[in-house]
């Protein structure tokens, strides 16, 4: 992708304080305008008037979720490819017309989304929509680009590989979508790389590429009745086209039948756990995804029962839960770090953590208040972040929808204690998951006949 720097500015903390304490949905819709063009695109704008900045954000639904194994990773081949075969009116190149607005830029390829956007000064929102609009409308898809972008998304996913723990996540992550997993695999692999034509790109784009499966997001110092014009000005043209994914629906996600292990080796000092369970989809069991994001909050909490007993014990150096909200099957994910002369009892403390998460008494409704007001408070530093908050937006057009975000707030209060229980014993307790081990290469064969005992257990634990 092309490099980008980082954006810094202070938080108001007045102002987070005022947002946090009303209601999430005011919150969001005071600040959040929408509008649909004729051809379908959707236009999202976020006024923060605080920076003379604004991101433009052109989003569209596809990624990981619209391959299988014989394009894995094209899709984050053919956002390179945009960039590359970018032509400006004198033949510019994209980095030349960004850079002539002393504006930033980059792209993003996710398993339900790619994205490309620059961040520019407000007064060069109207020329930032016209750069994307023909980067967006206007590829060129030539051999020689194909060939050099082919190498830098090679180096890409060489410098990944180099990194222990993406190597960890990426094996674990194998395990749990299993035949799926090309739908979860953005990087991608070499072969599908190797194996892409300037034809298949050009056929991806009439495919995914139309307005009716696009968002335009502009956050910042604008105005949304200037960015609405803009967007019709620039993007009114684009011809709608059928819907992609009516010809070519998302396969489902296959379950994961038996919980399996893996055992990374590498030079790391401690051990590193992964554990993957596959979680709810936003798009079919929305009430699930609230309920994994207050559990989340609730171990993750330092004073949590969870935290107590896992590192105040000393088992773990550090332990979280975490869920990842998609349309089409995201992940709970746990990582902990601890020790090879502590991993054996902290593998046993957290399985039975896991089971206890099942029983009734185990979570405690002042602590659901407290994890509800907390992830109104995150996601009210998150609203003041101005010009930042267009990829936030286009993560959550894409992957759930507006109005799952303009409801968050209170759909996380309105979780009981019975909701979160039943959310445990529907996808983590006694279910099946991926656990990988990062460990150094002495130890490897040690952890992994404490992973296979620990399968065992599992596998026996009513």
């Amino acid at each position: 992708m092309p490099v980008s720097l980082a954006l810094l500015w202070l938080v108001p903390a007045a102002a987070v304080a005022q947002q946090s304490a009303v209601a999430q949905s005011s919150s969001l819709g005071a600040i959040t305008h929408t509008d649909s063009l004729a051809n379908g695109m959707r236009v999202i704008v976020v006024e923060n008037h605080a920076i003379p900045l604004a991101t433009v954000d052109v989003v569209v639904k596809t990624g990981a979720m619209s391959q299988d194994t014989s394009t894995e990773g094209v899709m984050h081949l053919f956002e390179h490819m945009l960039f590359s075969g970018y032509r400006g009116t004198f033949h510019e190149t994209f980095g030349q017309d960004v850079g002539a607005m002393h504006a930033e830029y980059n792209g993003v390829t996710q398993e339900e989304l790619v994205s490309y956007f620059v961040t520019v000064p407000s007064e060069k929102v109207d020329r930032g929509i016209d750069i994307l609009s023909t980067l967006i409308r206007e590829p060129h898809f030539e051999h020689d680009d194909l060939n050099k972008q082919r190498m830098v998304v090679l180096d890409e996913m060489g410098r990944d590989v180099s990194d222990p723990r993406q190597h960890l996540n990426t094996a674990v992550s194998q395990i749990l979508w299993g035949s799926g997993w090309a739908q979860k695999d953005p990087l991608g692999s070499a072969f599908p790389l190797f194996a892409a034509t300037p034809e298949r790109l050009d056929q991806i784009f009439h495919e995914y590429y139309v307005p009716n499966n696009s968002a335009l997001v502009v956050t910042g110092d604008v105005s949304a009745p200037k960015v609405f014009d803009w967007a019709r000005s620039h993007f009114g043209g684009w011809k709608r086209r059928p819907d992609p994914y009516i010809a070519h629906p998302v396969p489902a996600v296959p379950p994961l039948t038996k919980s399996r292990g893996t055992v990374v080796g590498a030079d790391v000092p401690d051990v590193t756990i992964l554990v993957e369970w596959q979680g709810p989809s936003a798009a079919t069991q929305r009430s699930d995804t609230y309920a994994a994001d207050v559990l989340s909050q609730l171990a993750d909490d330092e004073e949590s029962e969870f935290q107590k007993r896992l590192v105040e014990s000393g088992l773990f150096q550090s332990a979280s839960i975490s869920y990842e909200t998609l349309a089409h099957v995201g992940p709970i994910q746990f990582y902990g770090t601890t020790t090879v002369d502590h991993l054996a009892a902290a593998l046993t403390v957290l399985q039975t953590e896991v089971m206890l998460m099942g029983n009734e008494a185990y979570f405690d409704p002042a602590a659901l208040s407290i994890a509800a007001k907390k992830r109104r408070v995150g996601l009210a530093f998150d609203l003041e972040l101005g010009p930042a908050l267009a990829g936030q937006y286009a993560e959550w057009w894409a992957t759930s929808g507006l109005d799952y975000y303009m409801t968050y707030g209170d759909s996380l209060s309105a979780r009981t204690p019975a909701d979160v229980q039943q959310f445990a014993r529907k996808y983590l307790v006694g279910r099946p998951f991926a656990i990988g081990a990062l460990v150094a290469p002495k130890d490897v064969g040690t952890v992994n006949e404490m992973l296979q005992e620990y399968l065992q257990m599992a596998e026996t634990t009513p």
